[in-house]
């Protein structure tokens, strides 16, 4: 009775502690302080690197994850016009977007371009200035006289009179991008044989990833495209928020899913085994409680809690039954005794359950990833909290009826124990399954690509190729970082060399402020240049044009006043972005990485911002399997104390040769591992030695052992396993291998694990 005193003294402390807890989360949730992270890229590490290439890095995840790009097809050119009157007037109604904004005026920038023009020189007029090659820096401007393509007015003679200026705009004509696009409206166009195309640039007020403005914005999203399908006219729309929304939707769905296939599915379970569903409540009670302190504990900790998390802790209800599946079983079977009874020499076996899954993920929380380490305490916290829950519920209720399933399932003690005479073929079992599991380890594929942890589909993958494709969109997101106080001229410097690159054929393209902006220093050059053009040039150029002398010289004079074309003119321009700063430029880039990289220099840093995260998937996965290796030294350690060495080989062999055997099946599947399989193989070394200690010492009630690990065996496949159906592709990974390994761990702990014939509970109770 000293034990049941102290249980229901704990229980009252315990029920006043989750009342406390609900109590303060339901302020916090009503004061809206708790914040559901659901940006995929919150679960890695930051980059170990100094803190203004971080700076810059972020602000170019900004500048490209606030866009949502929308491309138009249209029949006609008043179809289009339509469709885009609709979608410009239907954003200045919502509060989730910015009112759009042209993405170039092409004739005001011209403006702009000719105020500034006594500096803006083509590269081939800035040469021939350099040799002082003055015939031919006028001949070309006397054939301009005759080209078609140019309309020269008194007003451009008297402002430009050598016709520089169109020359330089002629240069420019190759930055422009090709295919037929042109500007209508201030939006990219294009005419063609496909139809009329147009692409609209939506800017988001906030973080793609909030997930409140995900649903309003995909709301509106709908409705335009039912609205644009009204009109004829077909929407194609692409960006951060929309693979987001997708992915936050797929985590929600999968949360679903789980919650009610592992329900459905342990519903049938506890019905065969036990005739009852009054498990059901028993264990929705243990969850909820696991689940709530687990939500509290975690977001106070991290002061938010991932959506992923969320995922992951759907999935508690296939790991907590495990003891009370265990428990509810011997107590069938013994009906006669007080349910704290029973409970007290199940304690030790059931406590070391515990901690073996809880060592497990806390291998786990040593991961620098941030991600696994919310999950690791969130599980660690949930499973002991529904843990303890359980022990003080469960001894105070009836016995079930386990009889049915018992009879049912007696043949995995009978397959067990007939296995376990013919010691030949345990060996040689052992010895098969050990070496096809190197082989398979030795052969497996990886795939560190970051790109994994996004939720994607063909539909989206289609639609945001279709929009790059059909508009030319760099399909690159590595740029150069330039810093420094002369950033325009390190930046001329690498456009010279990209451009030296481009003609090689190691860069396909690039994209710079500094082509359109040539330095202060070269404007001012040109600006010189011209001013020193001597008299006598501009009296031969005035007799082969007839303008007048005194006009040429007029214009030279004058030169002297005219403004340089600086950067605060360029606001207007698509690539003012690059300009992070005063002292910090981008280049966009596209090319060979070994190539790109030999340009770097202490000013010059070249960043591949998706590579850089799939090389650290790739470290931290290698530390991961590292962590693994300790993971199963320290458990074989701690077993030893506790249990003694000789217990070490028949607790961890199981458990061991699941692994094998699960890297080994995904390596002739073809399937490529990454770190979340890793990740799952902490939760099968958990759940592995659970099953092997249950085994060990259970041998005088096998049957119990075997149809209790059986049901948990089947309950956790319902709740991890329907993971391998994920639509994000590391979850999937995740899901496949603990789905493999759990199955493995029991079928192994049932075959191998060998019984410590002096642990005896059956002894214990009676005796008590």
């Amino acid at each position: 009775m000293h034990f049941s005193n102290w249980q229901n003294k704990l229980t009252y402390l315990w029920v006043l502690f989750l009342l406390i807890v609900g109590i303060l989360t339901a302020v916090l949730w009503m004061n809206q302080r708790i914040h559901i992270q659901a940006n995929i890229f919150a679960l890695l590490p930051d980059a170990e690197q100094n803190v203004s290439l971080q700076n810059t890095q972020r602000y170019m995840g900004d500048q490209l994850n606030q866009k949502v790009f929308v491309v138009l097809d249209a029949k006609d050119a008043q179809s289009l016009d339509q469709a885009t009157q609709l979608i410009t007037q239907a954003v200045k109604h919502t509060d989730v977007l910015k009112p759009i904004q042209h993405q170039f005026d092409a004739d005001q920038f011209g403006q702009t371009l000719f105020k500034h023009r006594v500096g803006l020189l083509s590269q081939a007029d800035i040469d021939l200035l350099k040799d002082k090659d003055y015939a031919s820096l006028t001949e070309h401007s006397v054939l301009q006289f005759s080209s078609p393509g140019i309309p020269i007015t008194a007003t451009l003679l008297k402002q430009d009179p050598l016709l520089l200026f169109p020359r330089y705009l002629m240069g420019l004509s190759e930055l422009q991008t090709q295919n037929n696009i042109r500007l209508e409206q201030g939006f990219a166009t294009i005419h063609d044989d496909k139809g009329f195309s147009r692409l609209i640039v939506l800017e988001l007020k906030n973080s793609p990833y909030n997930i409140d403005d995900q649903e309003k914005t995909m709301q509106w999203i709908a409705t335009q495209k039912q609205a644009l399908s009204d009109l004829s006219v077909q929407s194609h729309w692409t960006g951060t928020l929309i693979f987001a929304s997708f992915g936050t939707q797929s985590a929600q769905n999968e949360i679903s899913t789980i919650g009610l296939g592992s329900s459905l599915g342990l519903i049938f379970l506890v019905w065969f085994g036990f005739r009852s569903l009054r498990p059901m409540l028993t264990e929705f009670i243990a969850v909820s409680s696991g689940s709530l302190v687990a939500f509290f504990i975690t977001h106070l900790i991290f002061n938010e809690i991932h959506l992923m998390t969320l995922v992951f802790g759907a999935s508690l209800i296939g790991v907590c039954v495990d003891f009370s599946f265990y428990f509810m079983a011997l107590q069938s079977q013994h009906r006669q005794h007080d349910g704290f009874s029973i409970l007290k020499p199940l304690l030790p076996s059931l406590f070391m359950g515990l901690m073996t899954t809880i060592v497990a993920y806390l291998a786990l929380s040593f991961s620098p990833f941030p991600g696994f380490r919310q999950i690791a305490v969130f599980s660690m916290v949930g499973l002991g909290a529904a843990w303890v829950t359980s022990i003080l519920l469960l001894p105070r209720l009836p016995a079930l009826n386990a009889e049915p399933a018992l009879k049912r399932l007696a043949w995995i003690g009978a397959v067990r124990t007939k296995f376990q005479q013919k010691k030949t073929v345990r060996y040689g079992a052992i010895l098969f399954i050990v070496m096809t599991g190197f082989w398979g380890v030795i052969h497996l594929s990886v795939n560190d690509d970051v790109r994994n942890l996004q939720s994607m589909n063909d539909q989206l993958k289609q639609e945001d190729r279709y929009v790059r494709e059909r508009f030319v969109q760099p399909q690159t997101t590595d740029y150069f970082i330039i810093e420094g106080k002369n950033t325009d001229q390190l930046e001329q410097n690498l456009i010279t060399t990209l451009k030296t690159l481009k003609t090689k054929g190691d860069v396909e393209n690039f994209q710079a402020l500094g082509q359109w902006l040539p330095t202060a220093q070269q404007q001012e050059d040109n600006k010189k240049q011209l001013m020193n053009l001597s008299p006598t040039v501009l009296e031969g150029y005035a007799r082969a044009t007839n303008i007048p002398i005194n006009d040429l010289l007029a214009w030279q004079k004058q030169l002297y006043n005219q403004p340089i074309l600086n950067v605060a003119d360029m606001q207007t321009h698509p690539l003012f972005f690059l300009q992070q700063n005063k002292n910090v430029r981008l280049v966009l880039v596209q090319g060979k990485p070994s190539v790109l990289k030999a340009l770097q220099t202490s000013q010059v840093h070249y960043q591949q911002p998706i590579q850089t995260l799939s090389d650290m998937f790739k470290d931290h996965r290698q530390q991961a399997t590292k962590l693994l290796i300790y993971a199963l030294l320290g458990l074989a350690i701690g077993l030893g104390v506790i249990y003694g060495l000789s217990a070490i080989v028949p607790l961890m062999l199981p458990v061991s040769m699941a692994l094998l055997t699960t890297f080994a099946v995904q390596s002739f599947l073809g399937v490529e591992i990454n770190l979340f399989s890793l990740m799952g193989t902490f939760l099968i070394l958990g759940i592995g030695v659970d099953y092997a200690i249950f085994y060990r010492h259970g041998h005088d009630h096998s049957k119990v052992v075997g149809m209790a690990l059986f049901l948990c065996m089947l309950s956790t496949l319902l709740g991890f396993g329907l993971l391998s159906f994920s639509n994000t592709y590391a979850i999937h990974c995740f899901g496949l291998t603990v789905l493999l390994g759990v199955i493995f761990s029991f079928v192994y702990a049932t075959l191998f694990t060998v019984s410590d014939h002096h642990h005896q509970i059956l002894k214990s109770l009676k005796k008590g």
